[in-house]
């Protein structure tokens, strides 16, 4: 099938999925992003088979998977070499309108709670002189493994060889507003809510600078901002590219906290020989990078907690406060040979 055909069949069947629940609305700017154009596909690599290096290009960091030429699957009951690389897996978007699906076309979905609760960025007077900004933004998330969707692995146990899905949004979940209530799922966060992730965020933002950010800071996203509490609520809010990216970490953390989410990088993702890797509660934020293709494609993947200032150029209009990723996540697998 041709690559034009592809996504006009993609854009059809979700046109038709929720063609009874949701219609343009002039709040909710938006399109279907483009799987052939928008996405940076140089973001999968580093590839490394069996310790070897196939791509000459690419970032990544050390995982601690086993260097071992040879892996063994026994739930596959096969042997194979170890697999490395940044799999594109999910899409994610903000927006100020409950309901606003912005990577689906800029469709509203007609919400049965919360039609009131929408986002804004707020200027108020600070504590102590001066102004401050502040924000309340929604997020919804997509699985989309473009890989597989596009047919472009197939037969891996590496790849998510999952359906479309919407596996989360905001305005359905009572905790997305209330810090006191999300801070229940992430009790271990409560001491470096405040001045603790503030004098994390300098080195943090550094060394994401340098290569990725530093995994024991996990309740900090360097110069994006704080990770917890993981609501929508953000107190000092900076340049729209900066909240979004920072909301939609804060979804993944919420995920990982909850279970629904798991690590697919180093050793034991590696001997869990599947794409969706071992439970892992409190995230590790290097696994994540971050390439824009909404409203324009931005051709990079950004680790976590690097500062934006590159990437910001040509998304400063005022109309653009909603924004789209995809997601590269970081897999440590074991390629069978016998995989079927």
């Amino acid at each position: 099938m041709e690559c034009k055909n592809l996504l006009a069949a993609l854009g059809a069947a979700f046109l038709l999925t929720f063609s009874g629940l949701a219609s343009p609305a002039a709040d909710c700017p938006g399109q279907f992003p483009n799987l052939v154009t928008d996405i940076c596909y140089d973001c999968v690599f580093p590839i490394k088979l069996a310790g070897a290096n196939l791509s000459g290009g690419g970032t990544d960091y050390e995982t601690g998977a086993s260097k071992t030429p040879i892996c063994v699957c026994l739930n596959y009951v096969g042997v194979g070499f170890p697999l490395s690389f940044w799999e594109p897996e999910y899409m994610m978007d903000t927006t100020v309108t409950a309901g606003c699906m912005p990577l689906l076309g800029g469709v509203k979905v007609s919400i049965p709670w919360n039609q009131n609760q929408n986002g804004a960025a707020h200027v108020v007077n600070a504590p102590v002189g001066g102004k401050s900004k502040t924000a309340f933004l929604h997020v919804n998330q997509y699985l989309s493994p473009v890989m597989t969707l596009l047919g472009l692995i197939v037969n891996s146990p590496c790849t998510d060889n999952r359906d479309f899905d919407i596996p989360y949004t905001s305005w359905a979940d009572p905790t997305w507003n209330d810090d006191t209530l999300a801070m229940v799922l992430t009790p271990y966060a409560y001491p470096f809510v405040g001045a603790a992730s503030i004098a994390a965020e300098g080195p943090d933002s550094i060394a994401a600078t340098i290569d990725f950010p530093i995994k024991e800071f996990f309740w900090t996203a360097g110069s994006w901002g704080p990770i917890y509490p993981v609501t929508g609520n953000l107190t000092i809010a900076n340049t729209w590219e900066q909240m979004s990216r920072l909301l939609s970490l804060r979804v993944l953390a919420k995920l990982h906290a909850s279970g629904l989410l798991f690590s697919t990088a180093g050793d034991e993702a590696l001997k869990s020989c599947g794409a969706l890797g071992v439970p892992e509660f409190v995230m590790d934020k290097r696994e994540y990078r971050f390439n824009r293709i909404f409203p324009f494609p931005d051709n990079a993947c950004t680790p976590v907690s690097r500062p934006l200032m590159l990437v910001e150029r040509g998304t400063g209009r005022p109309q653009d406060a909603a924004m789209g990723y995809y997601i590269f996540r970081r897999k440590d697998c074991c390629q069978t040979i016998n995989a079927n």
